[in-house]
């Protein structure tokens, strides 16, 4: 993917950062915490807060909350997860089916077969 053109045509001005960003996103294959990119990325947080937060406005990227942190991914399509409240675990399960709603992500709440 061409992250230049991609975050040029979203409005977004191209630096070496949000290419960085981009390709993070693009890599995981699930949602990756704040502090994880802080890490991966070796940027200071406010900076990473700050192009998380252009692209969620922008959307490009959903956020969704388990234990207290935010967890980000690239926004393809909506997006559902089952997060168990006491090992902290999200697993993606099927979307419900919401009909006449614009919904950008879920998050069920529950016990995990494992911790029961």
């Amino acid at each position: 993917m061409n992250f230049k053109d991609f975050l040029e045509e979203q409005g977004i001005a191209f630096t070496a950062f949000r290419e960085r960003l981009m390709e993070i996103l693009t890599s995981v294959q699930k949602p990756i915490s704040y502090d994880e990119l802080v890490q991966l990325t070796s940027a200071n947080k406010t900076t990473v807060y700050r192009n998380l937060a252009l692209f969620e406005e922008k959307g490009i990227v959903i956020s969704s909350e388990n234990n207290r942190k935010n967890y980000y991914e690239l926004a393809h399509h909506a997006k559902a997860y089952f997060v168990c409240e006491k090992c902290h675990k999200m697993e993606e399960i099927s979307m419900p089916n919401l009909d006449k709603k614009h919904i950008k992500s879920v998050v069920v709440k529950g016990t995990c077969d494992e911790c029961l």
